[in-house]
C-alpha cells in the first residue's frame, strides 16, 4: 500500500510535542513504535498493506524529531500514546504495538474500556521479565556505540536521544512492569492478536536458549489463559517489523478483516485462573 497524500503535523503533550504522520481513509491504525525505534519502523510493512486504511504513525519523546524531555519513564510514554490518542487517533482505532509499543497499547486499552477496536501486539507485551540482572543491563549498554549510534541516526530522523543510563531505566521498567501485565490483560475488551518471534535477540549459547524458553512460556501462557486471543509464531527474532514486513502486514489485514466481521472478544468470566505452573518454572529458572 503505497503512502501517499500524506500530512504532517505535531500533538503537543505537556512540554513536549510529538511529530505525527497521517494518510489514508478507512479504519484508523495507529503505530506505536518500540524504544529507540521511530515510525520510519513501519514503511515496509506500510506498503505491504492491503487497505485501505487511515495509517497514523507518531515518534514518541526524545525520538525522532519529536522534543527532548529528561522525562524518561514507561508512565511518561504512555502519557504520550494517550495524547495521541485524545487529539489523532479518531473513534476506535486498531492500536498496533512493537516492543514496548504493544506494553502500552496493553496498558492504555486497560485502562480505557470500549475505546479501542483492537490489539496487534509485536514481540511484546508477554507476561516474563526478561532482565535478571539490571546492572548488567546498565552495563551492556554503556558503550560507545550505544552513545554515539543514535544520535547520528537521530541527523537522519530515524534514531533516539536517549543516553545509554536513560535507555537502560527505561528497558528495567518495561520488563518489569510485564510482571504486573495479566491484570492488564484482565480488563481488556477487544480483540487481540499476538505475533511474537522465537528468538529474543541474535545471540547464542545458554543464555540465549534460556531467555527464549522463558519468553516463549510467557506467550503460551496468554494462549492458556485467553483462548479467545490469536497467537502465531515467527522462527525469528525481535526485529520483526524489519525482518517480517510482509507477514507482518498479511496478519495485519486479516486482523482488521476479522473486526469488521464480529470476531470474538473475551470476556471475564472466560478467563480461568493466572496461575501457571509452566510459567513459575521457567521463572525460577531464570533467577537461578
Amino acid at each position: 500500500m503505497k503512502r501517499t497524500n500524506v500530512k504532517h503535523s505535531r500533538v503537543a503533550n505537556g512540554n513536549v510535542t510529538l511529530p505525527v504522520s497521517e494518510s489514508g481513509q478507512g479504519p484508523t491504525l495507529l503505530f506505536f513504535n518500540g524504544a529507540g525505534t521511530t515510525q520510519a519502523t513501519w514503511k515496509r510493512s506500510i506498503r505491504e498493506l492491503g487497505g485501505p486504511y487511515r495509517l497514523v504513525t507518531f515518534d514518541f519523546r526524545s525520538h525522532g524529531t519529536a522534543t527532548r524531555s529528561p522525562d524518561i519513564s514507561f508512565e511518561h510514554f504512555l502519557s504520550d500514546a494517550e495524547a495521541m490518542m485524545d487529539q489523532i487517533a479518531g473513534p476506535q482505532p486498531i492500536v498496533v504495538g512493537w516492543s514496548m509499543g504493544a506494553d502500552l497499547a496493553v496498558w492504555y486499552a486497560a485502562a480505557h474500556p470500549g475505546r479501542v477496536a483492537g490489539l496487534f501486539l509485536i514481540d511484546g507485551a508477554v507476561p516474563i521479565n526478561l532482565v535478571t540482572d539490571p546492572d548488567e543491563v546498565r552495563h551492556r549498554l554503556n558503550t560507545p556505540a550505544v552513545w554515539y549510534s543514535p544520535w547520528l541516526m537521530y541527523l537522519v530522523g530515524m534514531g533516539y536521544r536517549l543516553t545509554p543510563s536513560e535507555m537502560a531505566t527505561v528497558t528495567i521498567e518495561v520488563n518489569t512492569r510485564r510482571e504486573q501485565l495479566l491484570s492488564a490483560y484482565n480488563q481488556l475488551d477487544c480483540p487481540v492478536e499476538l505475533v511474537l518471534a522465537t528468538k529474543t535477540a541474535r545471540e547464542k549459547g545458554a543464555r540465549a536458549e534460556q531467555k527464549n524458553a522463558r519468553w516463549r512460556a510467557g506467550g503460551e501462557q496468554l494462549a492458556r489463559l485467553y483462548p479467545a486471543f490469536s497467537l502465531q509464531w515467527v522462527d525469528n527474532t525481535h526485529l520483526l517489523p524489519f525482518t517480517e514486513p510482509t507477514r507482518l502486514a498479511r496478519s495485519l489485514d486479516a486482523f482488521v478483516q476479522r473486526i469488521q466481521t464480529g470476531s470474538p472478544i473475551p470476556t471475564g468470566d472466560e478467563r480461568p485462573s493466572q496461575t501457571d505452573p509452566a510459567l513459575e518454572t521457567q521463572q525460577k529458572k531464570g533467577n537461578e
